[in-house]
């Protein structure tokens, strides 16, 4: 009779690191199914923050060719524009024929340029947008 009751709590004792085992399969499961999330988390908040500086800096090249079309001789060293959660700096450069608009616009770390080339008819004041490219 006592070796019957000795085999049980073998038995028992024996399952006891089996599911010990499976318990921490588990836990390091979802451990990294929570890094995995982190990082796919952390990646598309990058890719955001990059199209609203992309759209910060050209919203900044809009403002400055609207300055542009109202004042031919539009030029300027340097102002700031604020676009949503963007910080905008825009550089207006007036040449003979030709205005280069650079626009940077900066949200936390994430930092994208555009530039601009405006033409303006001398005789029309007609003011044309010929190129606008991210640098």
């Amino acid at each position: 009779m006592m070796n019957k009751n000795i085999k049980k709590y073998q038995r028992g004792f024996s399952l006891l690191p089996v599911v010990l085992v499976a318990s921490l399969i588990i836990v390091e499961v979802g451990i990294a199914l929570t890094f995995v999330m982190y990082l796919a988390n952390s990646a598309s908040y990058d890719v955001r923050l990059s199209q609203e500086a992309f759209f910060g800096a050209r919203s900044g090249v809009s403002d400055a060719f609207l300055r542009i079309i109202r004042d031919k001789n539009f030029s300027s060293s340097g102002y700031n524009l604020v676009v949503g959660r963007v910080n905008v700096n825009i550089i207006v450069e007036k040449n003979s024929n030709f205005s280069t608009i650079t626009a940077k616009g900066t949200i936390l770390n994430r930092e994208k340029i555009m530039q601009g080339i405006v033409s303006v008819d001398q005789e029309t004041g007609e003011a044309t947008l010929f190129s606008l490219q991210e640098i």
